[in-house]
């Protein structure tokens, strides 16, 4: 017992030089003896300890109260010491088992530095706390040669400011570099002790068939490799915003405000020492089948191993040594994932001994390089989160309401089981002071289904919070080291961003939605390059073809909605990706970064697919009700300037196609208006930071075609039509594998992964709980309301489950039953035997986890019942009889550009064509079937290469809307005024529109509030609009009604702030030469300067083609002299080996010369005797 105990620690920027003979994990002369035992069994209590931490940076102190260190069983209970040990009886080693324990402990930190002067110290309080700690030794030396130490503390509770934030992070930048540098030394050099290992030692798999009690206990509790846990019940951060530029400027964030986030069973594993061709079923809590990780870094190892082949050994095996190309991807590096092994076959399977058989007949340098791969280790650090939370920012308002979730888990679509949030973060090296390439660090995160709601108090408030906690300078900081290279690859299964409706929400509005919900099966972010054998989305190719697209829709640059100062959303970096010519230069010298060539600046985001529905309406029993029909979206990103300019170039596959009704416009201008507000608030804190730049983002997406189809109230209620808006029939024989039995709706399968071009036939179990009885009508903020929804991601869900939640068929944990008399699926969860069970800490972490969530799920029955008005079955919403009419709107060829900064932005459309369609009376089913089946029945129009090089003509409707800001005082406060200008040019359209219909759009976009009117000019041009009079007439005598031609040849349209609206011909005006209503007065001056500008683009072309030549040419010598350069070398070589050849013939017979002369001499001594 000890009442009190001092440490102080001081951190060294440079690292000492570890001993190597330091004691506790090398050997010691003697065996393991009663000595050992008792020191092993000791117990220390310490009523006190003051821990003190002493940087340039910072200092910190650390008090921790009633510590404890005491031995304790396998299951963490008090015992006799006999008990808290395990010897093995094969491999000669002990397992110790202790416990840490402490009841509080302060954490105080202090930043220094002029630009830390002034933060508040950092405070943090921790509870009682329980650290299981397992220790390895063996009984010949009394080494450690393994532990395991796991920390659980109790549930935690802290509340931060922005300035203890700023504290933290200033305490984390000073540690960072030390503490790398130092553990990188120190892993290796204990790395290099654990392989030197023997193998029996290390990865001995007693079986359980004849074996005693004595030896199942070590193998169940056996450390196979060191590892450190957190395993962490709850954690609840408030983070709150101190006055000053921290705090936004909105008036409802005036006061400051705080935000909640809350995590519920993290789980964070440090593995140290792992080694790259194990597998991880050994890992506690560990389900290496259940995520794609081990996949993927499977197959980057994979490529990886034959990268640094073909680099280093470039010369073919010989025919005695080469492999079919089906086993080429499996020689390099087994990560326990491809192969089918017994877990005995994969522990003795190691990279050298795989690959000792294909090695025998190949080149010693590629013998040397699969040898050295095989001692490849890993330091992996894996993050668990089984839920978070993040709550809506609350501020000190008097009407204080109910914290509400800004972003919150959606467990129901997928097994309980699964955790919310799995991220794994890995570097490799080798073991000891060996300078080889290695892999680059790889970072994978996959994210389960979330909700993530819009609030623009939040995202305003994070947007002067999180600037401030990494103000400028410290980023400068951080940024002097050379940036890291690392793979990254994140993946959200089924997440969903929810726009809310505000206070004017009217619920005397049947049709009026109370939330846009836009969801997609899988979304995934990554600055890696799909394999080209792939041929879809995240190639190279894929970037080629986006950027192709784009300049051929573009418009001329000297034409309309264009202007001079416009930014190119084609960047130059997207190019040279493109064209694999942005590589990073790494020489030839041995080095661990020698493969790190391929650029990491550019990123794809894929979202496969997309859609949007509109919720909570009472017209269609709060189901969803569709905006968007499922469509992919390809997005390629890139950076500059320390991310403050943007670049972003997308595409979508195939038709879009959008629904619209009077309310949910409604609900769609609201939107917009919020979002508006939100930006403009985002930008004004931004300018009130310190050494703020100008940021740039540049946005450029090209859709083949988009369908607007408006829904309408029917002139003809006793009528209803089947004609298909597109002319395309109801296939009701492609039902087949979604049809729902006893319906009186088909549900048609709205997507196929166009992708892909493959579609999906594989069975899905949707789980949701199967309600016992009729459930009330859904709340509004109720997750994925139905199969409606579910069934356009329905195809790549069955992806992104295959490739997420695949298990083996012998680790499987769920079962599906399907009984004789329904068709309902029900999921039952099965305790499948996991390693788990072995430690206490886990399992009593475990035993938490699944205290919150239900041991036997049910899927959603894919089944439709007998309906009535009031029947809330997932079909419901599809089987409304009321007859619409609807007015389809379809453009074809729209490029997109949107451009911001400076406190300008300007948003331009174009579109090749503009054509309508309508039907005066369709049933609301049976047009929600067919606007499903459009995107099946599209084709994309092939481009020939004549198309690609034609010039482009004029879009025939062409839109630019410009904000610009306008100065104000600096000592105002708010938002600054702005001023707005759209502009429009159509031209050469004919549009046929019956007049109800258009009588009807009159009413569909009139808005409900009087909003400041839009300056607007619109020039139109050779428009002819055919109106079909088809309302009934008024008496019986009148002449049957007859069309209305117009035709407008030139006609400009202006409007005021005013609001007041003139028509007229063109006038000249001063305007900018890309406005449309500026005209042409001298026709051979203006075709003289399109000539020369036309000359000035193509110019520009042809210097960039020029300098991409250039580079190409470069790259060409270098690689002409590397390829004379091996020549001589193998010149050189060759006769190296002539000469060689040579003096072995000459030592042969030098040889053969003595042996004679031997001989001789031997025969004439015996002669002589």
């Amino acid at each position: 017992n000890l009442d009190e105990v001092h440490i102080a620690l001081e951190v060294c920027q440079e690292p000492r030089v570890m001993n190597p003979n330091a004691a506790g994990a090398l050997p010691v002369p003697g065996k393991y003896s009663y000595i050992h035992k008792v020191i092993d069994g000791i117990s220390v209590a310490v009523n006190h300890v003051q821990i003190d931490f002493n940087c340039e940076a910072f200092t910190s102190s650390v008090q921790i109260s009633r510590v404890t260190v005491e031995s304790r069983t396998p299951e963490g209970r008090k015992g006799d010491l006999r008990l808290t040990r395990i010897k093995s009886p094969d491999t000669g080693q002990l397992l110790i088992f202790k416990e840490l324990e402490w009841q509080s402990a302060r954490i105080e930190a202090k930043a220094h530095g002029a630009a830390n002067a002034n933060l508040p110290p950092l405070r943090l309080l921790l509870g009682n706390t329980h650290c299981r700690i397992v220790i390895k030794k063996r009984l010949s030396d009394c080494a450690v040669i393994g532990s395991r130490l796991a920390i659980c503390p109790e549930p935690l509770a802290w509340a931060l400011t922005d300035g203890q934030l700023r504290a933290m992070l200033a305490c984390a930048v000073a540690l960072a570099k030390p503490v790398q540098r130092a553990t990188a030394a120190a892993t290796r050099i204990k790395a290099l002790r654990k392989i030197e290992e023997p193998r029996e030692q290390i990865s001995s798999k007693p079986a359980t068939g004849e074996r005693d009690i004595l030896a199942r206990m070590f193998a169940k509790h056996d450390v196979r490799e060191t590892s450190y846990h957190l395993l962490a019940p709850r954690i609840d951060l408030h983070l709150c915003d101190d006055p000053g530029l921290g705090r936004s400027e909105k008036p409802s964030l005036a006061n400051g405000g705080a935000l909640q986030v809350t995590l519920v069973s993290m789980q964070a594993d440090l593995f140290p020492y792992h080694k790259a061709s194990d597998d991880r079923r050994h890992w506690r809590g560990y389900r290496e089948a259940a995520t794609p990780h081990s996949q993927w870094l499977s197959q980057a190892l994979s490529s990886f191993c034959t990268t640094l082949l073909d680099s280093l050994d470039p010369r073919p095996l010989t025919p005695s040594s080469k492999m079919s190309q089906a086993e080429k991807p499996e020689e390099p590096v087994s990560n326990g994932i491809k192969h089918k092994q017994t877990p005995t076959q994969q522990s003795a399977s190691n990279a050298p001994s795989t690959n000792s058989t294909t090695t025998s007949q190949a080149s010693p340098t590629r013998t040397r390089i699969l040898q050295q791969l095989g001692k490849l280790m890993t330091t992996c650090l894996v993050l668990r989160i089984d839920d978070f939370t993040v709550y809506k920012v609350s501020t000190g308002s008097k009407n204080r309401d109910a914290p509400r979730p800004l972003v919150s888990a959606e467990k129901a679509t997928l097994p309980g089981d699964a955790g919310l949030l799995h991220a794994e973060l890995t570097f490799f090296y080798y073991p000891g002071d060996v300078c080889f390439p290695v892999p680059a660090p790889k970072l994978y995160v996959q994210l389960s289904p979330v909700r993530i709601s819009v609030d623009v108090n939040t995202v305003v408030w994070l947007g002067a919070f999180l600037p401030h906690v990494v103000p400028r300078g410290q980023e400068m900081e951080m940024e002097e080291a050379p940036p890291a290279y690392m793979d990254v690859r994140m993946e959200a299964i089924m997440p969903k961003l929810v726009l809310e409706a505000g206070p004017e929400h009217v619920s005397a509005q049947r049709d009026r939605p109370r939330e846009l919900a836009l969801c997609t099966a899988r979304a995934t972010l990554t600055n890696v390059r799909e394999s080209p054998r792939t041929c879809s989305a995240g190639t190279r190719a894929d970037l080629a073809s986006i950027i192709a697209a784009l300049r051929r829709s573009a418009p001329p640059r000297d034409q309309f909605p264009c202007a001079v100062d416009d930014i190119d959303p084609i960047h130059e970096q997207f190019i040279l990706h493109a064209d694999n010519l942005d590589d990073i230069e790494r020489g030839t010298a041995m080095s661990p970064e020698l493969l790190w060539r391929e650029s990491r600046s550019v990123w794809c985001a894929r979202v496969e697919p997309l859609w949007a529905d509109f919720c909570g309406a009472r017209a269609t029993n709060y189901k969803p009700a569709p905006l968007l029909d499922a469509t992919p979206l390809t997005a390629w990103l890139c950076f500059a300037d320390n991310f403050s300019r943007i670049w972003i170039v997308a595409r979508t596959c195939g038709l879009a196609g959008l629904q619209l009704n009077h309310y949910q416009m409604l609900f769609l201008m609201r939107q917009l208006e919020r979002i508006s507000e939100m930006a403009a608030w985002l930008a004004h804190d931004a300018e009130r930071q310190p050494d703020a730049e100008d940021g740039t983002i540049v946005i450029g997406v090209v859709v083949p075609a988009v369908e607007l189809t408006f829904v309408l109230p029917s002139n003809c209620p006793g009528q209803e039509s089947s004609r298909d808006l597109d002319s395309v029939p109801l296939d009701s024989s492609s039902l087949q594998d979604l049809k729902m039995v006893g319906s009186e709706a088909t549900m048609a399968p709205s997507m196929m992964d166009r992708d892909s071009g493959v579609l999906a036939t594989t069975s899905v179990e949707v789980y949701q709980p199967i309600p016992i009885e009729e459930p009330p009508p859904p709340s509004p903020g109720l997750s994925f309301g139905g199969f409606s929804s579910m069934r356009r991601g329905f195809t790549s869900l069955v992806t992104s489950i295959d490739s997420a939640l695949t298990r083996d068929d012998t680790r499987s944990d769920a079962a599906s039953t399907a009984s004789s008399d329904s068709d309902r699926y029900v999921v039952v969860g099965l305790a499948a035997e996991s390693p788990d069970d072995a430690d206490m800490a886990f399992r009593e972490f475990e035993h938490g986890r699944a205290a919150s969530s239900s041991g036997v799920e049910m899927a959603a029955e894919v089944v439709e019942r007998s309906s009535s008005p009031s029947d809330h079955s997932v079909t419901s919403s599809c089987r409304r009889r009321d007859v619409i009419s609807t007015s389809t709107w379809r453009l074809n060829n729209i490029h997109i550009v949107h451009q911001s900064g400076g406190g300008r932005s300007c948003l331009r459309l174009a579109a090749d064509d503009l054509k309508s369609d309508e039907c005066n009376a369709i049933p609301w089913d049976e047009f929600q079937n067919k606007f499903s089946m459009r995107a099946r029945a599209w084709s994309e129009p092939v481009v020939s290469e004549s198309d690609e090089l034609s010039p482009k003509n004029e879009p025939l409707v062409a839109v630019r809307l410009v904000r610009t800001q306008l100065p104000r005082a600096p000592e105002d406060k708010g938002l600054a005024p702005f001023e707005e200008l759209l502009e429009a040019r159509i031209r050469d359209l004919s549009i046929a529109l019956n007049m109800s219909t258009a009588l009807a759009l009159a009413e569909l976009i009139e808005d409900e509030v009087v909003a400041p009117p839009m300056p607007l000019e619109v020039l139109i041009e050779n428009v002819k609009l055919h109106l079909i009079e088809d309302r009934p007439t008024r008496s019986i005598s009148s002449p049957p009604p007859q069309p209305l031609d117009i035709d407008l040849t030139t006609l400009r349209m202006t409007r005021d702030t005013a609001g007041v609206v003139r028509l007229g011909p063109p006038v000249s005006t001063p305007s900018t030469i890309a406005s449309p209503a500026t005209p042409q007065p001298q026709p051979e001056l203006d075709e003289a300067r399109e000539k020369i500008d036309r000359l000035n683009r193509e110019n520009e072309e042809l210097r960039k083609r020029l300098v991409t030549l250039a580079r190409i040419a470069e790259d060409n010598r270098e690689l002409r002299a590397k390829v004379e350069e091996a020549s001589v070398l193998r010149q050189c070589v060759h006769a190296a080996q002539q000469e060689a050849a040579s003096l072995l013939a000459d030592k042969q017979e030098l040889l053969e010369a003595m042996r004679i002369l031997q001989e001789q001499i031997s025969g004439g001594c015996r002669g002589k005797r």
